[in-house]
């Protein structure tokens, strides 16, 4: 074993003691009753579980109790297997058939519904028991609000419509101090709360509360939701990312965001030096995620897996109470009980609201807008970024990637102009920076005939592509990013990986921010992942980890920025 590979190994089995001894309260001795077993005992029922991020807070602990619990189904123990899942994300993935767990739990119902259209078949009751709830808000800066007359006025969508489409921003309120205004939800293919944004943005521009209907989706009120839409500073697959970015920037990040009131709550009591946030319960009427628990009717089901993922359930109604629930944010699942702090006008909410709740459109609306949102949303300049070097032709890696960025292509807009940069010890750009609509072919094709050979200057094309993406862009009305994939350290560079982050650090809070987003492929780029990371953070952007066999996805959620 190389010098370098032991360390590796030292290291993880440094990592793996440290969470043993954190598991058991950090005595180092073995695991209490509860605590739950690592990995499913002989014989065990499993149960795969997949719920929304925003819940991990709230449902790992509980899950690790529960398969420390002994419950039995059958006279067989019953193992729940979780991970987390973004909603949108899961319902694609549980379409293809990619993912097949047993047990499901989006942030809203909406998933449920949309899946048994989307598939075609009845894979979710009509009816499932509720985990906790949480409404959608408007987060917004303390001083912010109180500049549209929070709290003394209820601010609606509609007065957050105008201001987003207003040329003068902050200006046209008379605070333009405060700068542009830059409006932030996350995208409605994978998440709830950009979903229901998306939807509020109809009823606002139509002027229902309810029903909304297929020709609500064309004609002026489209006009009026694509304008909003241009305000936006970058989509995402979940709210705790735009979290983390609210914390490290503060108001230069964002100025309103849709989002769960339980994220709000979170980061309220998480928030360093930055300001508080206010939840706003637009006048309109909001929406309520209630994270239901479903049992899937699905082939891949067994009768056992069902029930025990019922007697889970049931678990968790016995567990969450109004205190357990307020831990992670949220509300209790019953909408008759009220929530206890931290949700809490300390935190930012008002657990008086919302006054009115928005009704959900039919399963065929709601993949429509999704549709016309895809159609309409903010435009991107993206440049593909990806390793050629020799190692590349290693256990199926290239062939890996090049499904990988097959899938990503598949989610662009026609609008969006998309380049291709391949490097190993050289820098080339096969397919300039273009519309896809018209060098789309020329993208394929390019990236069937990649091939792995040299070294890797990975420090240089970061620099180099972000530069190029930055010449690209003169004016605020795209989305602008570096998406780079990798599988070793550096080899090759001139630059090093401090100057590299000087350089992306530089544009500061641009209007036309260059976004980079980074990949660690496969354990060849374990000693890369450090710098990788720093060059995610001062663009402003985030670092995934990825291997052969999960590469689809990871391109997959990078596109949820887009």
């Amino acid at each position: 074993m190389k010098k370098g590979q032991l360390l590796i190994v030292v290291i993880a089995v440094v990592a793996v003691a440290a969470i043993a001894i954190l598991a058991s309260g950090g005595s180092g001795g073995s695991s209490s009753k509860g605590d739950g077993p690592s990995s499913p005992p002989a014989g065990a029922i499993t149960v795969d579980f997949a719920y929304s991020p925003e819940k991990a807070v709230l449902l790992d602990p509980l899950i690790r109790r529960f398969n420390g619990s002994e419950a039995k189904v059958d006279g067989r123990a019953v193992f729940v297997r979780g991970t987390n899942v973004a909603s949108g994300d899961a319902q694609d993935r549980i379409t293809r058939g990619r993912l097949k767990p047993v047990a499901w739990s989006p942030a809203s119902s909406l998933w449920g519904r949309l899946l048994n259209f989307t598939a075609d078949r009845p894979y979710v009751a009509d009816e499932n028991p509720s985990i906790v709830r949480t409404p959608l808000v408007i987060a917004m800066w303390e001083p912010m609000a109180k500049a549209l007359g929070w709290p003394r006025k209820q601010v609606a969508w509609a007065d957050i419509l105008r201001l987003a489409q207003a040329k003068g921003g902050w200006a046209s309120v008379g605070r333009p101090e405060f700068g542009r205004f830059k409006l932030v939800h996350t995208n409605p293919d994978f998440s709830t709360a950009g979903l229901s944004s998306v939807v509020a943005e109809y009823y606002a521009a139509t002027g229902k509360k309810e029903g909304l209907q297929l020709k609500d989706l064309s004609g002026r009120a489209r006009a009026d939701v694509k304008a909003i839409e241009q305000s936006i500073v970058h989509y995402g697959d979940t709210t705790l990312f735009i979290a983390d970015h609210l914390r490290s920037e503060g108001q230069a990040y964002a100025s309103a965001v849709a989002m769960e009131e339980a994220t709000l709550v979170d980061f309220n009591r998480h928030r360093g030096r930055q300001p508080k946030l206010v939840a706003l319960y637009p006048k309109e009427g909001t929406f309520y995620s209630d994270n239901p628990f479903i049992v899937l009717r699905a082939p891949w089901v067994s009768a056992q897996q069902r029930r025990g993922a019922e007697a889970f359930q049931r678990y968790l109604a016995e567990q969450i109470d109004a205190t357990t629930a307020a831990r992670g944010g949220f509300r209790p699942a019953a909408s008759d009980r009220q929530p206890v702090a931290p949700v809490s006008a300390e935190n930012g909410v008002d657990p008086a609201q919302p006054a009115r709740v928005l009704g959900l459109p039919e399963p065929r609306v709601l993949d429509a807008l999704k549709r016309s949102w895809r159609e309409d949303r903010k435009p991107a300049n993206i440049a593909l970024v990806v390793d050629t070097s020799g190692s590349m032709a290693e256990s199926g890696r290239m062939e890996n990637a090049k499904d990988g960025l097959r899938a990503f292509l598949k989610q662009v807009s026609p609008r969006d102009r998309v380049g291709l940069v391949t490097f190993s010890d050289t820098i080339q750009e096969p397919v300039p920076l273009a519309e896809i609509r018209s060098n789309g072919a020329r993208l394929r094709q390019a990236i069937e005939g990649l091939v792995p050979d040299g070294g890797t200057a990975v420090y240089d094309v970061t620099a180099e592509a972000f530069a190029g993406v930055r010449r690209a862009t003169s004016r605020d009305d795209r989305i602008n990013a570096v998406v780079l994939l990798t599988d070793g350290e550096d080899t090759d560079s001139r630059r090093s990986a401090d100057q590299v982050v000087r350089e992306l650090s530089g544009q500061g809070d641009s209007a036309t921010q260059v976004r980079v987003f980074t990949i660690a492929y496969s354990a060849g780029a374990t000693g890369a992942k450090e710098a990788l990371a720093a060059f995610a953070r001062a663009a402003g952007g985030k670092a995934y980890s990825g291997d052969t066999d999960d590469i689809e996805s990871v391109y997959r959620s990078i596109s949820s920025f887009f």
